[in-house]
């Protein structure tokens, strides 16, 4: 990132003071899934401080996204048989998906688009996971969550620039979401989104997701699983076309991507199938 990218970069995030702090439970959740001696009572009693949310995290893990045997009646029985990694995705998915509401003055793009696009690439980056062992299966969800986070941030905080990039954005031919934010605003919403995840003290595997999905070949090899995982789930989504898929680059996954997971063509053409399986469920339950 250049000096001049770094300037814009920082003056955007205090701008967007509105979403760049994630609600307190949010946070602590965050916190105690981070913290290897924090145990069940500690992440129930902050679930139980936001009645919604616990509501929310019930529904979604008795929906048929789970696969769950039988009913979970309680959040503590659903943090025993999830996990503190699952609730945690839950609650945040809960937590972002309030960021992604909100204006549609700009013709023709919803935010909640961009938010459906990332319920789509969360999806099939969790299957992708699961097939590969490049990431927990959670983890994985939870980038492709916030892999776009980014996008609403630019729309916030540079909503003239954003509507010209936005109505140039996806001609054929022509130039890169990417591009046009560079031309319009100066930075990226790579740039923004992990700027975003770093000011709310995300790990850095989750960082460097949103940083670098689009370029996971700039960094080290051995930061390059989750990017160039969300790079292929990105890629994915994009071709069963769910929601705002405009900054999305390229129709077929970059040959460093299936090399650095070890995925064949042929896998990718099973996991599509899956992912495509899949997604119209976790959208009616995560964008709901």
């Amino acid at each position: 990132m250049t000096s001049a990218t770094d300037r814009v970069v920082r003056a955007t995030i205090d701008r967007v003071a509105s979403i760049a702090t994630l609600p307190s439970v949010a946070m602590r959740i965050m916190q105690i899934a981070d913290d290897p001696s924090a145990n069940e009572d500690t992440l129930h009693d902050a679930l139980l401080t936001d009645p919604a949310l616990a509501a929310r995290v019930l529904k979604v893990v008795n929906s048929a996204f789970y696969r769950r045997q039988r009913e979970v009646g309680s959040p503590r029985a659903a943090i025993r048989l999830l996990g503190v990694d699952s609730i945690r995705n839950i609650a945040l998915a809960a937590s972002l998906h309030r960021l992604f509401r909100g204006r549609r003055s700009i013709p023709g793009f919803d935010p909640g688009d961009v938010w459906n696009h990332c319920v789509a690439v969360g999806t099939a980056a969790r299957t992708l996971a699961v097939r590969t062992g490049a990431a927990s299966p959670e983890e994985a969800m939870l980038a492709g969550l916030l892999h776009d986070v980014g996008v609403i941030v630019a729309m916030q905080a540079w909503l003239p620039e954003f509507t010209v990039l936005v109505q140039r954005a996806g001609q054929p031919d022509g130039p890169t979401f990417r591009d046009l934010e560079r031309s319009e605003i100066g930075a990226t919403h790579e740039d923004f989104g992990g700027a975003l995840c770093d000011a709310w003290h995300f790990p850095t595997p989750f960082v460097l997701a949103c940083q670098h999905h689009h370029d996971f070949r700039t960094l080290a090899w051995h930061e390059q699983r989750l990017p160039a995982l969300i790079h292929v789930a990105d890629v994915l989504a994009a071709r069963i076309g769910v929601g705002y898929t405009a900054t999305v680059e390229v129709i077929t996954p970059l040959p460093e991507a299936l090399d650095v997971l070890q995925l064949t063509p042929l896998a990718i053409e099973d996991v599509e199938a899956e992912v495509a399986e899949g997604i119209p469920q976790a959208v009616s339950l995560l964008a709901a």
